[in-house]
């Protein structure tokens, strides 16, 4: 018989079935069986499926910001901390199939927990910038404008229509999104 895992293993594993497939072609039973766990196993996390896609929703992006959060706070280079922020969004957005996307759309809880997830990162990076341009690292842009940009582009990139017809995955768009803002449309002159 296998150890029994742990709370933290367990939502772990969750995650990455509901990141991956969503909640859409699975039932509860189904997930029991994936997870080989009962139904009261999952039910004690949350009452139904889409509250399950929440509650992993909710932790994966709370975890993604604090990791991203440290990584920036961990770079010494001003000039680079940009990058760096931009790239954490980047990061979380590498496991966000089109399943759990459009499942997590479906809901206007699911919308507000990825809102509230960019929202927070808007005003962090707002704040990245505007010390990287008092510090002359960065262009003198307004800052707010700068990160309204960024927060833009990354709420119409996570729509799954956009990504279904783009041909794109969220972190494909994320980066040719983030590539354009810091390296511009023109190509410079040798």
């Amino acid at each position: 018989m296998a150890p029994k895992r742990s709370e933290e293993e367990f939502i772990e594993e969750l995650s990455q079935l509901l990141l991956a497939e969503g909640i859409s072609a699975l039932n509860v039973g189904d997930m029991a069986a994936r997870l080989s766990c009962s139904r009261r196993r999952l039910y004690a996390l949350a009452p139904t499926k889409v509250g399950l896609l929440h509650l992993v929703a909710q932790r994966y992006f709370d975890a993604g910001r604090v990791a991203g959060e440290q990584a920036v706070e961990n770079e010494t280079d001003p000039a680079r901390r940009v990058v760096v922020f931009l790239h954490a969004g980047i990061v979380v957005a590498t496991k966000l199939s089109n399943a759990f996307l459009s499942d997590l759309e479906a809901t206007p809880e699911g919308q507000q927990i990825f809102t509230d997830y960019q929202m927070r990162r808007a005003q962090w990076g707002q704040r990245i910038f505007e010390e990287g341009i008092r510090s002359g690292h960065y262009n003198a842009h307004n800052a707010a404008v700068a990160i309204e940009v960024v927060l833009g582009a990354a709420m119409r990139l996570r729509k799954v229509e956009f990504l279904r017809r783009s041909g794109l995955t969220l972190q494909q768009a994320m980066e040719e999104a983030y590539s354009l803002i810091l390296n511009g449309l023109l190509v410079r002159a040798s």
